[in-house]
């Protein structure tokens, strides 16, 4: 791992790592998240991924992957296949 990426940690869960030079604000990977799981029409979604994030037992640098199968095994939702995720535009 490079010496930047180990030496500029976040301190907090205030984002999520892509590689070690790109990373989501924590709102953009919440967003992509529920994207991906297709939960968009799930009430209080947003507060629920947020509240669980706060007991993430990780610590930083978190990678998106890492975030992603901790979310699922916590929350129990699965990633939706990308066919799936199309508009009907």
């Amino acid at each position: 791992m490079r010496d930047d990426f180990t030496m500029n940690q976040v301190v907090s869960l205030t984002c999520v790592y892509l590689s070690p030079t790109e990373h989501y604000q924590l709102d953009c990977f919440i967003g992509q998240y529920k994207n991906t799981r297709n939960l968009q029409t799930v009430h209080n979604i947003n507060n629920l991924l947020s509240s669980t994030l706060e007991s993430y037992p990780g610590n930083p640098p978190v990678m998106v992957n890492e975030l992603n199968a901790w979310l699922d095994k916590t929350l129990g939702y699965r990633a939706a296949h990308p066919e799936f995720l199309l508009d009907d535009a």
